[in-house]
């Protein structure tokens, strides 16, 4: 069900697969990744991003070598991403 909910949101559009499931994140260039904020309750989960997830997705992948811009106004845990997220 949750997979169906989050394919619903994302539209049509290529998706990074990771641990069995699909993050809707999009590579712009080898450099630069857009994604939407990171869910971190159960609700949320349903149709975004696991927190955990693209945490594990990024420190698995880019080791130190990256850094999250949130220009969402909306705060989550940034100790996930061993503080490499700056509010814009």
């Amino acid at each position: 069900m949750k997979s169906v909910i989050r394919k619903l949101v994302a539209g049509p559009k290529k998706k990074t697969p990771f641990n069995g499931e699909e993050l809707d994140l999009t590579y712009i260039t080898d450099r630069v990744i857009a994604m939407a904020y990171p869910a971190s309750n159960f609700f949320e989960k349903t149709y975004r991003n696991s927190i955990d997830d693209v945490a594990n997705y990024f420190n698995e992948y880019h080791k130190d070598k990256y850094l999250i811009i949130n220009v969402s106004s909306r705060p989550y845990d940034y100790s996930k991403f061993g503080g490499r997220v700056r509010e814009y």
